[in-house]
């Protein structure tokens, strides 16, 4: 029984772990879904530029949003979708640019989003995001 009571640590030491100081831009984004479909915020919020910018396209040039207003905004989508889960479908990478499809579940009586999202990292951080719109 020992040995199994150490398994099930694992996952969740993996997940408390530090990051290395400096992931690739496809490690970043890989970690933030990690950390998303664990509803670990501070974690989540650490892979994120403190001067992050969001957008839609073709909505237009994007404007400051702040990882303030990304932590208000995951706080309450995890505490109100506990089931809230995203997975990468396709995935396309060019320099700093790591472009995503994704389909996100789990969203309290409503059915499961499917996403494009442009991520552009820096430094190991999430600087920009655009999800696409039709």
């Amino acid at each position: 029984m020992r040995r199994v009571s150490s398994l099930l640590l694992v996952p969740a030491l993996a997940l408390a772990a530090p990051t290395p100081k400096v992931l690739s831009p496809t490690g970043v984004v890989g970690r933030q879904i990690e950390l998303f479909n664990a509803h670990y915020l501070e974690g989540f919020l650490a892979l994120f530029a403190e001067e992050l910018e969001v957008g839609e396209v073709p909505a237009g040039p994007t404007a400051p949003f702040g990882k303030a207003k990304l932590r208000d905004l995951y706080a309450e989508r995890f505490k109100a979708n506990p089931d809230l889960h995203a997975s990468a479908e396709a995935q396309m990478v060019a320099g700093d640019f790591v472009i995503q499809k994704e389909r996100i579940k789990g969203r309290m009586g409503k059915p499961p989003l499917e996403a494009v999202v442009i991520y552009q990292v820096k430094a190991g951080k999430i600087l920009r995001m655009w999800s696409l719109n039709d």
